[in-house]
């Protein structure tokens, strides 16, 4: 179910089999990275995983193999062209044509999509999930600040965060989830903690500006959840 939502999200972005895709990012227990390597796998795209490598590394390998799709953080893409600059690795030999980035709002952002867009010459496709509920949103084809939520695999509500009651259409509230698809560990009323602004198009529910915040204190580092409070 989860893999299918990727394979959602790939298509969304323009993927297929002709695709060589690197994903510069290490696997660990994360079930995020390993669900994105699958669907892209089981679409006939040749992947490459970057799993304990280094920046260099993944560098050679994405433009010796001629990779057309790398997937990663927005931070981590930025790094990946800063090392290619002191390492004197000319970007413009790549043949990368979309870089797809999530676990950071970065993707959503128009300052840090121009500076990727322009480092790469390559456009930049935003998603975001969760380890808990797995793939929820990708970029709207319209504007590239907007998600769109998955509704074949989600009932999405958005609420006022720590009430029960539903925002109005533009209002900034918490996003809830309620998996469609899932028939191992299934969750009802997820509340997410991610702040985002709903609007109602005829494509579906949108999220204006990605996800805006958070109901608490967690920032993410490297992709990581981290509670500074804890």
């Amino acid at each position: 179910w989860m893999i299918d939502s990727w394979k959602e999200i790939f298509r969304a972005a323009s993927v297929d089999e002709k695709d060589r895709v690197l994903f510069a990012f290490s696997f660990g227990p994360f079930i995020g990275f390993w669900l994105a390597f699958d669907a892209a796998t089981q679409m006939g795209c040749l992947c490459f995983p970057g799993g304990g490598l280094t920046t260099v590394t993944r560098l050679r390998i994405l433009i010796e193999n001629e990779a057309t799709v790398l997937c990663c953080t927005p931070t981590y893409a930025l790094r990946l062209a800063e090392v290619a600059g002191q390492e004197g690795i000319d970007l413009k030999e790549n043949k990368l044509r979309q870089i797809i980035v999530a676990g950071e709002p970065g993707g959503s952002i128009e300052s840090t999509r121009k500076r990727l867009e322009e480092a790469w010459g390559a456009q930049v496709f935003d998603h975001h999930g969760m380890t808990e509920v797995g793939p929820v949103t990708y970029q709207w084809a319209r504007k590239a600040n907007y998600l769109k939520v998955m509704e074949e695999a989600y009932y999405a509500e958005v609420i006022k965060p720590g009430t029960n009651d539903p925002v109005t259409e533009g209002e900034e509230g918490e996003l809830i989830l309620t998996t469609l698809g899932r028939t191992g560990s299934p969750l009802i009323r997820y509340r997410t903690g991610d702040l985002v602004r709903p609007e109602r198009h005829e494509e579906g529910l949108l999220l204006a500006g990605g996800i805006l915040g958070r109901t608490e204190d967690m920032v993410i580092v490297r992709g990581v959840n981290v509670y500074p409070s804890a």
